[in-house]
């Protein structure tokens, strides 16, 4: 048993090691919450190269994504966030499967003293093809419309090229802030993050 720290949440998990696999030189794991709670759980596979997820639900802090991926001039974030995916299998070069990931109440404060943008219910896919990981984001409700894709690939990192349109209009600190992270586009504002992973 133990936890995942990011920042300050915290997150209990116990994980129990299937023996017969050691034999062929896999490392299967079945994780649990440490709380008893439904999530997380998931069953993960550890060979030479190859990283395999199955049955996968976890819901955790959005702290912990952006603790995870350097926040890119965000100065914190809300809600949390579940991914779940029924098979995933990670391969350098041929890595294959899909997942789905929900940020749930959504709200993201930026350096600089910009107005916290809320973004309501956000729904992003997580398609590995290769050695290219990618997807579409889009949202409902919240302070923005938010359409767009996200791109991982080896020696770049993550990108993330959007578009923020405000749902209502006359809204002056929102376009402010937009204005600061983003180029205007018609009602819209585009907005593209590069976040080099370490």
């Amino acid at each position: 048993q133990g936890n995942v720290v990011a920042g300050t949440a915290r997150i209990p998990i116990s994980w129990r090691v299937e023996i017969w696999p050691l034999l062929q030189g896999v490392v299967r794991l079945q994780v649990t919450s440490g709380n008893g709670a439904e999530t997380p759980r998931a069953t993960i596979a550890v060979s030479a190269d190859t990283l395999s997820f199955h049955d996968v639900d976890v819901t955790f802090p959005a702290e912990v994504l952006a603790a995870a991926l350097g926040q890119a001039g965000v100065g914190s974030v809300a809600g949390e966030v579940n991914v779940r995916a029924a098979d995933a299998e990670l391969t350098p070069g041929s890595s294959r499967g899909e997942a789905r990931l929900g940020w749930h109440g959504a709200r993201i404060a930026f350096v600089g003293g910009a107005p916290p943008l809320d973004l309501g219910e956000v729904r992003a896919t997580l398609t590995a093809d290769g050695s290219v990981f990618s997807g579409p984001i889009a949202n409902d409700g919240g302070d923005l419309a938010l359409r767009g894709e996200w791109t991982m690939r080896p020696k770049d990192g993550l990108r993330l090229a959007l578009l923020l349109t405000p749902r209502r209009a006359g809204q002056a600190e929102i376009a402010r802030a937009l204005s600061a992270i983003g180029t205007a586009d018609g009602a819209g504002w585009r907005v593209d993050w590069h976040v080099p992973l370490r």
